[in-house]
């Protein structure tokens, strides 16, 4: 009679669970104190505040410790990973198992479920004691079934993930820490190289424009971890898991195909397979060097040369680290000629984009090849808003007219160069951004970002822009689509805030803002307010922002409406309300304002305290709407900042000059 021989291989479990079974009994724990208990803590501490929590703020078990659960989901799977894969990079059990009358295949798919399963039965334990709670304790108000299945649905996509890429690091490496570090660093790759790249780009090239790149660019959501934490902090969130279930099956299929054809010699080698050694190290090199230009271009104030040293310095740093990962030895001072070849190939490439050889920089469309632009200044006083998912609300300028105007903007800073190749950006009251985005005939967009050190400079060019109606109804967009909604309006006064949750009331105040706001002129849409001490705080029921207006004196409309619905407390500064004015000849700035009654007497060496009340009624009569050089700051009896304004030089008395001097 012939014998039948097992596929399942009782000792191979016995061992691997003797060396690797505590990372699943611990997760388990963890996860059964995270979950089940925490939610039998709050229902035996029965206290109303608990329910009003958990209906307004908790709709999903990810919001229940989320901080802990997505480090758990991220640092499980790879510690698994990385036991499954140990009898591979220990020399000694490598040889051992390796001996025993058994395919590859077998080691590997016995190997990477013993690993699967330390992760995958915590959660599916936790889960079934979440359902049975569910049927014999009253948790409505924290998670309904929905939510168990979103909770297990999610964990087990995600783990699964992470460990598949980890157990495939692991065949490509003989050292666990090696893989542990890989596997961190491949599932923050995609944003982490992209921010680099952009980052340098922006330092590098006039005009590029790195904060729309990263925002539009899909990088940042490729990354596991960002969904891992999202799942934690946002509502309602939807992520397209068969994406993510398709890459593993393929990773796994991957680790399988490698597993096969890997030397059990590679064992302690930080790569296995020769082939890869080349990739790894000027990997690890473009990485630092990346990193070492950022480093030196932002402390250094964007100074090419600089730039250039930090290149040098992270790219030698980083080729010295593989070397000595690869080799074992800090002994790799003698492997000099890669890195030369390396270096003169990269600082080609360099020149090329700083020298722009491709004619990104002085790139001006014409105005036939333009159907539409959006255009947006920092300066402007109602900077452009953005919805939850941080994409500009906006709406693209289609006036022929208009948009010959913003070429002509564009033309101007290209052909004068405001800030130069080496220049830092120092900001002032005066400067700005300007982000300009084409939207060309073809199809295609042209997006820019320059940074202008004073707003005069291109005042003729943005007047015009700024003083249309379109420009404005584009950079608020939301503010005039029939189909937003507004929830609630707060109006924020001195040291004095009001709800207004009535829609007859909302639409009225609406109504006016939008009229004094298109009636508004350039100079009232440009100057700087300090604090935002009166400002209008508007949510969105298709939002969760809030939208911070500010409430300028000239908004007659709106201090009318606010007059008679009784809103106007706390919009004008009572006498009584001011115990002391601050004064200063300098620059200021918004968390200096706040700090200065803090400050000792002896470092407030740029300002003038004034607490006489017959100078404190002068000065604030000051308060006239002039804009000048010299700022002025109110506080209250217990230190509170109420307002700041500028005032000019010859509107000052003379014992403040004196002062001065």
């Amino acid at each position: 009679m012939q014998s039948k021989t097992s596929y399942f291989k009782k000792e191979l479990w016995k061992q691997a669970f003797r060396s690797s079974g505590w990372i699943g009994i611990g997760y388990f724990l963890a996860l059964l104190f995270v979950l089940p208990l925490n939610v039998i803590m709050v229902k035996t501490r029965n206290e109303p505040r608990d329910l009003s929590y958990y209906q307004d703020y908790v709709d999903s078990l990810f919001k229940i410790n989320g901080e802990v659960q997505s480090m758990l989901i991220i640092a499980i799977p790879i510690l698994a990973a990385i036991f499954a894969c140990r009898y591979m990079q220990v020399k000694g059990s490598a040889d051992f198992i390796h001996s025993l009358p058994l395919k590859r295949s077998q080691l590997f798919y016995h190997q990477f479920l013993i690993g699967y399963l330390m992760v995958i039965i915590p959660v599916i334990l936790t889960g079934f004691i979440l359902y049975v709670m569910y049927g014999v304790i009253d948790v409505d108000f924290i998670y309904q079934h929905r939510d168990i299945w979103d909770w297990f649905s999610y964990t087990v996509t995600f783990v699964t993930f992470i460990y598949s890429i980890a157990f495939l690091v692991g065949t490509f490496t003989g050292i666990s820490a090696v893989q542990g570090a890989l596997s961190i660093l491949i599932l923050i790759f995609p944003v982490g190289i992209s921010l680099l790249v952009m980052e340098n780009l922006r330092m590098l090239v006039i005009g590029f424009s790195g904060d729309y790149s990263i925002r539009m660019s899909y990088f940042t959501k490729a990354s596991p971890i960002f969904w891992i934490f999202e799942l934690s902090t946002q509502k309602n969130i939807e992520i397209v898991s068969w994406y993510y279930w398709l890459l593993s099956i393929i990773f796994v299929g991957l680790s399988l195909v490698f597993y096969r054809i890997r030397h059990i010699e590679s064992a302690n080698q930080a790569i296995a397979f020769p082939l890869m050694k080349p990739i790894f190290k000027f990997g690890v090199t473009f990485c630092f060097m990346l990193l070492g230009g950022v480093y030196f271009g932002l402390t250094q104030e964007h100074y090419v040369g600089w730039i250039m040293f930090g290149y040098v310095c992270g790219a030698l740093f980083g080729y010295v680290l593989a070397e000595m990962l690869l080799q074992k030895t800090w002994r790799v001072f003698d492997q000099w000629k890669g890195f030369v070849i390396y270096i003169g190939i990269s600082m080609l490439v360099i020149v090329s984009v700083v020298f722009d050889w491709y004619g990104f920089e002085t790139k001006v469309p014409s105005e036939d090849e333009v159907e539409s632009v959006f255009f947006d200044s920092e300066h402007f006083l109602y900077n452009t808003h953005y919805d939850a998912e941080g994409n500009k609300i906006k709406q693209n300028i289609t006036d022929p007219e208009l948009i010959n105007h913003v070429i002509d903007l564009h033309d101007f800073i290209v052909a004068n160069d405001p800030i130069g190749r080496n220049g830092y950006q120092r900001y002032t009251e005066n400067s700005t951004n300007v982000d300009i985005v084409y939207q060309l005939s073809n199809g295609k967009r042209m997006v820019r970002q320059y940074f202008i050190p004073s707003i005069e400079e291109t005042e003729q060019y943005l007047q015009p822009i700024m003083d249309s109606e379109e420009y404005k109804r584009s950079t608020l967009a939301w503010l005039f689509d029939e189909n937003s909604n507004i929830s609630s309006v707060a109006i924020d006064g001195y040291d004095y805030r009001q709800q207004v949750n009535d829609q007859q009331t909302i639409n009225k105040l609406t109504d006016a803002w939008k009229q004094d706001y298109l009636d508004a002129s350039y100079a009232e849409m440009t100057q700087n307010i300090y604090g935002e001490t009166k400002s209008l705080e508007v949510e969105l029921d298709s939002s969760e922002n809030f939208y911070h207006l500010p409430l300028l004196d000239s908004y007659t409309n709106v201090l009318e409406v606010l007059k008679e619905e009784e809103l106007d407390r706390g919009l004008t500064i009572n006498r009584e309300d001011v115990s002391m004015v601050a004064i200063t000849n300098s620059e200021m700035n918004e968390g200096m304002l706040h700090e200065l009654p803090h400050i000792e007497d002896n470092e407030l060496n740029e300002w003038m305290l004034v607490e006489k009340n017959e100078q404190i009624d002068e000065l604030i009569k000051l308060n006239n709407g002039t804009k000048g050089a010299w700022g002025i700051a109110l506080y209250g009896p217990f230190d509170n900042f109420i307002d700041a304004y500028q005032v000019r030089e010859d509107q000052l008395p003379s014992y403040v000059t004196d002062y001065f001097e």
